[in-house]
C-alpha cells in the first residue's frame, strides 16, 4: 500500500473534493433513492451539491484530505458549532443541480435535508461531522479511520461535542469504535438513517 498523508485540504482543492465525495458516496441508500438509478448521473449531482458546502467549510471548519502519493483518496469535514447547516447562498449554488433531476428528485432531497435540519436543531451546540468519504478503489484500507481518528483527535483538543447522520449500518459500527452513541434511528424517504453524537473527550 502507498504511504497516505493526510492534512488539512485548501479552498483550490475543493472541487477536487467534491469530486471525490461524488465518487465515494454514490451509491449510499438516500442518494439512490433521491437522485435516481443512474450512477454517473448521482456522482455528477453530488459534486455539484458538495462544492459550494465544502468551500464554505474549508473557511470556517476543518476539512481533511488523504493523500496516496499526493493522490487525493478521501475527505472527511467537521464543521465548527453553529456553521453545519447549508447557508442559503449554499443552497442557491446547489439548486440547478437538484432541479436538473427534476421536481420529484427535488421534493425528495428536500425532504430528507428538513429531517436533517430538525434533528439538528435540537442538539446542544457541537461540532458536525462529515462528509466523509474514500474513494472506491481505497475503500477496505483504513483510510476512512485514519481521518476520522484526526477529527476525533480535534474533538478532544476542543472538548467539543460531536454529532453525524449517516445511512450506512457498517457507518454505524465504525463510528461506535471512535466513541460515537446512537442517539435514535428514523426512516428518511423510506431509508434508515441514524444520528450520533460524541461526548466531549470522548
Amino acid at each position: 500500500m502507498a504511504t497516505v498523508e493526510i492534512r488539512p485540504l485548501t479552498t483550490a482543492e475543493a472541487q477536487s473534493a467534491a469530486g471525490l465525495l461524488g465518487r465515494g458516496m454514490r451509491d449510499n441508500p438516500t442518494h439512490i433513492k433521491t437522485f435516481g438509478t443512474d450512477p454517473v448521473r448521482r456522482e455528477r449531482t453530488l459534486r455539484r451539491i458538495f462544492t459550494p458546502f465544502l468551500e464554505r467549510q474549508l473557511s470556517d471548519g476543518r476539512v481533511l484530505g488523504a493523500f496516496a502519493d499526493q493522490r487525493l483518496v478521501g475527505v472527511a469535514a467537521l464543521a465548527a458549532p453553529g456553521g453545519c447547516q447549508p447557508t442559503l447562498t449554499d443552497k442557491r449554488r446547489a439548486l440547478p443541480a437538484l432541479l436538473a433531476n427534476g421536481p420529484t428528485r427535488a421534493l425528495r432531497m428536500l425532504a430528507w435535508t428538513r429531517v436533517w435540519a430538525r434533528r439538528d436543531a435540537g442538539m446542544p451546540p457541537h461540532w458536525h461531522l462529515g462528509p466523509l468519504a474514500v474513494a472506491p478503489a481505497w475503500q477496505g484500507q483504513g483510510i476512512g479511520s485514519w481521518l476520522l481518528g484526526r477529527l476525533c483527535d480535534h474533538l478532544d483538543r476542543q472538548r467539543g461535542l460531536g454529532y453525524l447522520e449517516t445511512d450506512l449500518p457498517e457507518n454505524v459500527r465504525l463510528y461506535r469504535r471512535f466513541g460515537f452513541e446512537s442517539l435514535a434511528s428514523e426512516p428518511v424517504i423510506g431509508v434508515t438513517h441514524w444520528f450520533m453524537q460524541r461526548e466531549a473527550g470522548g
